[in-house]
């Protein structure tokens, strides 16, 4: 059995592309410059032309322009051919700049810039980047011998970037270009991989919410990224640069998810450590409002928690047409994402997959782990009887019998966020302006320094405890129960079939922890695997740790009877 491992580091500006704003000397007609910034990659149509000796061969290796040329992405085509000395007289030329929506020039860093050619390549291009009062940061020159090409050229803190194709390869050619990226594909294949772990995990009715996790050490031999050189490139290493997985078994190549970068360290032998999370870790970091909810669709919130964050999501079929009704405290939108997975019933997974998938945990066996994949070690461990779940079901309700006093505060001039505890809704404020409400916060607008009182209703929560326990109770039993309080997206129609899935999940009372060879097992999947005595433990791959720089051994974790 032979394994590989290899690891695509996106080691570029992760705010680049979306404050790029770009204008250039020249491009065809139904070309449109934006397009050389698209994040997937444009498949440039070889089409014939009037290039001598190139554009329009008798071989019907060419397709003729499509009349909706328009609907097509071309990214950068020069109107003009280069002359005969195989420069341009009115050179094509990119000018890219960077702001935010608001109009706010920022400012970005990278080891250099990736160009994509198309049909022919540039003999010479000029780059040059600009700081924020517009004075030159660096001028170079570049020569791409290749279609894909890194302009090597760090720079840091640049607001502008100015591109100029001063000459071609070849005489009376056009120059296109499909792609630009600011930074560049770092590939990490064995021969550069010194240790390499990667951690999927899920729970099966969603009691958390696990982030999965990739570590990753690699070897540069010309110490790129050496820790202690202040002007090298560790500097440019940067939150939520992506990287990709992925492992060879026997030919057989898997895409093992996406990974975003959360921290970089450097060593004095040239090895970086780079340790890197799922989307799930990063939406650990990102702030979610919260709100009260009456039969709100799922795909509804979890649009409204995931679009914002340009993160695609999958729901399963099986929740079409389910709502929830309750309320979310503000809190991480990986908090949102585990409350709700917890009140439907869903599994909440992102691994070998670049989307976050929600779906029943499965009911059919799919993966057999025979004794001959198992290497010796496997620990049997088996948890204490659970004989009751109990639930408690949350029902908000306005109550309007009062005004009362939400909050008193003094505050300055400005804009000031208020936040509550509990749900509220907001009907007045005295000393300032309302800009904008909302269940669990108000901002307002002081316009004289001074106490600032909000006024309106509060919601009530009435808690209703469902309970799903085993009688009798086995002989010799104890009575051991355990309890779920704060799931407030848990309404009163949902609360007994959480409790019957929680109770059900307690009931796989062993799990089986150990090393196997490698194969394709998936954390979430329900599996059979060899135990003690030539007996069967099925149930739920709760984890897979895989040493992908150690033969793709992997250790699992399954919980099961």
């Amino acid at each position: 059995m032979k394994t590989t491992c290899e690891f695509r580091f996106g080691f570029w500006d992760v705010t680049a592309r979306g404050d790029a704003h770009f204008a250039v000397s020249q491009n065809q007609d139904y070309a449109r410059i934006e397009d050389i910034n698209a994040e997937d990659p444009i498949v440039f149509p070889n089409v014939a032309t009037l290039e001598p000796d190139f554009g329009f061969p008798l071989d019907g290796s060419k397709e003729w322009l499509p009349d909706n040329a328009r609907l097509t992405q071309w990214g950068w085509w020069s109107t003009d051919l280069s002359g005969g000395d195989l420069t341009f007289s009115n050179p094509p030329t990119l000018t890219v700049t960077f702001y935010d929506e608001d109009g706010t020039p920022t400012p970005h860093s990278s080891a250099g810039i990736t160009f994509t050619f198309v049909a022919t390549l540039p003999k010479t291009v000029n780059i040059k980047w600009y700081g924020y009062d517009g004075g030159l940061l660096a001028d170079k020159d570049f020569t791409p011998d290749r279609f894909d090409y890194f302009c090597d050229w760090q720079v840091e803190d640049y607001y502008k970037v100015v591109v100029t194709v001063k000459s071609m390869k070849h005489a009376h050619r056009f120059f296109r270009a499909s792609s630009i990226l600011f930074g560049v594909l770092e590939i990490l294949d064995d021969a550069r991989v010194t240790s390499a772990n990667l951690t999927e995990e899920i729970s099966p009715v969603a009691l958390t919410l696990p982030i999965n996790k990739a570590e990753v050490s690699f070897y540069t031999p010309n110490s790129r990224f050496a820790l202690l050189d202040p002007a090298g490139a560790y500097r440019l290493f940067q939150w939520k640069q992506e990287l990709t997985a992925y492992k060879t078994v026997d030919s057989t190549r898997t895409m093992l998810g996406k990974y975003y970068l959360q921290e970089a360290t450097g060593t004095v032998d040239a090895v970086t450590a780079l340790s890197c999370v799922d989307m799930i870790g990063v939406l650990d970091t990102v702030e979610y409002k919260g709100g009260i909810y009456e039969k709100t669709p799922v795909s509804d919130l979890l649009n409204d928690i995931l679009t914002p964050e340009n993160v695609e999501f999958e729901l399963d079929k099986s929740f079409d047409g389910v709502t929830l009704t309750g309320y979310l405290a503000i809190g991480s939108k990986r908090t949102a994402l585990q409350q709700i997975a917890f009140a439907i019933g869903a599994v909440v997974d992102t691994a070998r997959t670049e989307i976050v998938r929600f779906y029943p945990a499965p009911s059919e066996i799919t993966k057999t782990i025979t004794p001959e994949r198992k290497i010796v070690g496997h620990k049997i461990t088996m948890e204490a009887l659970v004989t009751q779940v109990d639930i408690t079901a949350h029902q908000y309700t306005l109550i309007t019998d009062e005004v009362k006093e939400l909050n008193k505060a003094t505050f300055e001039v400005g804009e000031h966020t208020v936040t509550f505890s509990s749900p509220v809704s907001v009907t007045s404020v005295s000393g300032a302006a309302i800009v904008e409400k909302h269940p669990n916060y108000c901002i307002v607008n002081v316009t004289k320094a001074g106490e600032v009182i909000l006024s309106g209703y509060g919601y009530e929560d009435t808690k209703t405890v469902y309970t799903v326990k085993t009688e009798p109770l086995p002989a010799g039993a104890k009575a051991s129960a355990k309890s779920v309080t704060s799931a407030t997206l848990v309404d009163p129609g949902k609360a007994q079939d959480v409790a019957r899935r929680l109770y059900d999940y307690y009931q796989l009372r062993y799990t089986d922890e150990g090393q196997i060879l490698p194969g394709q097992e998936q954390a979430a999947e329900r599996a059979e695997v060899s135990s003690l005595g030539g007996r069967t433990l099925t149930g739920y791959i709760q984890r897979v740790v895989t040493d992908l720089s150690g033969g793709g051994l992997e250790t699992i974790t399954l919980r099961g009877r």
